[in-house]
């Protein structure tokens, strides 16, 4: 479906709005055989990890062209694909796009949830997802809000690589709950929600904070040795935790205060902590080209 906008993505700017329903219809179908936690089995090759776009379509077309032409490279996005943008009209297009890249390579592109796809979960504000999509196509926008709505709902919560990490948007489950649900309001606050202890971010009650001892029993339970998470603009960039948790951004949005930061994990390679992870830093490369 639409496999010339992977070349050319663009393209998604020239759509019609019923195109966009159909797009993330088509995309609900596909990762609604996906599981709460991914396992990405693969044991060579390179798994990316892009953190909070936020609407920033031209960081996800860069990110996705230095990476599409090789079968084994693996692209995971933390989520928060809307929202925020740095650009006009960036999140309908960043979400498009990305969807029509699972569509086209379900095997190598993997979308987690962020807190911003989970609001028909649990309300927050601001969320301006629905309005520019009615400021944009008029009261079509409500039925396209629809159709991605179904697809957030889709969207798996964590993913697990066979060499030693996990990742998720912000958190992970802190009272011991199975992740078998992609919906259940306690695991999405704890694996959307959650910030670092150590972080200075402020949610609101009831959102809740993990320590170090916490990620580390997490991780043990789950034969696991190193944490990647978006989320959180005050921890980005940093890895904190006795080297075991790493935060990114991967938006103009944050750049400022974050950076534009990916991190590259070596399949082939055993992760013991964050010294095994590859930070890469865009933002000098985003910043010439505009």
């Amino acid at each position: 479906m639409h496999s010339e906008v992977l070349y050319n993505p663009d393209l998604v700017k020239s759509f019609e709005p019923e195109e966009f329903s159909k797009i993330f219809i088509y995309g609900s179908e596909i990762i609604r055989k996906e599981p709460p936690i991914l396992n990405l089995t693969a044991k060579k090759g390179e798994a990316v990890f892009i953190g909070d776009t936020h609407g920033d379509f031209s960081v996800t077309k860069y990110i996705t062209e230095k990476f599409i032409n090789y079968s084994d490279r693996y692209l995971i996005f933390l989520g928060d694909y809307i929202d925020r943008e740095p650009e006009p009209e960036g999140s309908i297009f960043n979400l498009a796009y990305l969807c029509i890249l699972k569509i086209n390579l379900p095997e190598r592109i993997f979308l987690l949830k962020g807190n911003h796809e989970s609001h028909y979960s649990v309300f927050f504000h601001p969320y301006d997802f629905n309005k520019n999509l009615v400021n944009m196509f008029g009261s079509y926008g409500v039925k396209i809000h629809n159709s991605a709505t179904e697809f957030f709902r889709e969207m798996p919560l964590m993913l697990k690589t066979i060499n030693g990490i996990i990742a998720s948007h912000a958190g992970f489950p802190m009272h011991g709950q199975k992740v078998n649900d992609k919906s259940r309001e306690d695991l999405i606050i704890d694996i959307l929600w959650a910030d670092a202890e150590i972080s200075p971010m402020f949610r609101g009650y009831g959102i809740p904070k993990f320590t170090e001892e916490q990620l580390k029993e997490f991780l043990n339970s789950n034969n696991s040795n190193c944490f990647i998470r978006g989320h959180d603009p005050y921890m980005a960039g940093k890895i904190i935790y006795s080297k075991k948790c790493i935060t990114l951004f991967t938006s103009r949005t944050y750049a400022s205060r974050a950076g534009i930061k990916i991190a590259r994990v070596d399949l082939s390679k055993e992760i013991r902590d964050a010294d095994d992870v590859s930070l890469e830093d865009i933002t000098s490369y985003l910043s010439a080209s505009e």
